[in-house]
């Protein structure tokens, strides 16, 4: 599968980028006069429309190739919203989207916020455990995987995003650390997670994945979204207009099916 491709230090779009929400009904007229309407849930899209400026050569070369291989508007690719948080679940540790190996967690912990949204991640066991979650994202994606992270006793935990590892060391405030670029090359999916030590306690809030270098304002989510498999360009053309020496600029519209 193909992925759209990111542009600069690895963004997906620049600003401003559009995104609307469209559903269809199915209506029956009945004899009676009456009218039922149902919503077609299979039918559902999301259309974007993104805005490019300053593009170099390598990167209208990416955009064309990506055209050109999805033959205009006949194949789809994978798009990645550059707006989400891409984790699933991001304050439920129970859900099944998360992998926790021998890890023991509890909700209802006091988070930054002053409220009761964060979790305990607890390791009792004799070596170290990951919390983690895979995600549909290119390996050759750059990605920033953010969490907010506090214990009580000083120690240090590794976030991962792949065989990215940063080493961070805790204490009793919360703080918000981040570890990002780009997976294993030529992959599907990628793995975000931490690792905690054998016997360490930690209070885990604000698990974020982005299609982008630098993490954004933590945005809560439930079942994971934003990874659009079924995307198409909306158009048959593909106008690129050159407006400096070595920069050109360019208008694109997506449909994703979801």
């Amino acid at each position: 599968m193909n992925f759209f491709p990111q542009v600069g230090a690895g963004s997906v779009a620049q600003f401003p980028v559009s995104r609307s929400r469209r559903w269809r009904a199915i209506a029956n007229q009945m004899e009676d006069g009456a009218l039922i309407m149902l919503q077609d849930a299979a039918a559902g899209q999301i259309q974007w429309k993104l805005s490019y400026r300053d593009l170099v050569a390598a990167e209208v070369q990416s955009l064309h190739d990506l055209f050109t291989a999805s033959q205009g508007k006949f194949a789809a690719f994978t798009f990645i919203d550059p707006l989400a948080n891409l984790l699933g679940w991001s304050e439920n540790l129970a859900q099944s989207a998360w992998q926790l190996g021998l890890l023991q967690t509890a909700a209802g912990v006091s988070d930054p916020l002053g409220t009761l949204r964060a979790s305990s991640v607890t390791n009792a066991s004799g070596g170290t455990q990951s919390l983690q979650q895979s995600l549909g994202v290119s390996g050759d994606y750059v990605a920033c995987f953010s969490v907010y992270l506090r214990c009580d006793v000083a120690g240090a935990v590794t976030l991962h995003r792949d065989g990215t590892a940063l080493a961070v060391t805790l204490g009793a405030a919360w703080q918000r650390v981040f570890v990002n670029g780009t997976g294993v090359g030529g992959a599907g999916q990628s793995t975000f997670s931490i690792a905690v030590p054998a016997g360490m306690t930690i209070d885990v809030w604000g698990l974020q994945v982005e299609a982008q270098p630098y993490p954004s304002a933590y945005k809560q989510t439930s079942a994971a979204l934003g990874i659009y498999e079924e995307t198409y360009f909306d158009e048959d053309d593909f106008t690129i207009t050159s407006t400096n020496v070595g920069f050109s600029s360019c208008e694109i519209t997506l449909m994703s099916r979801v």
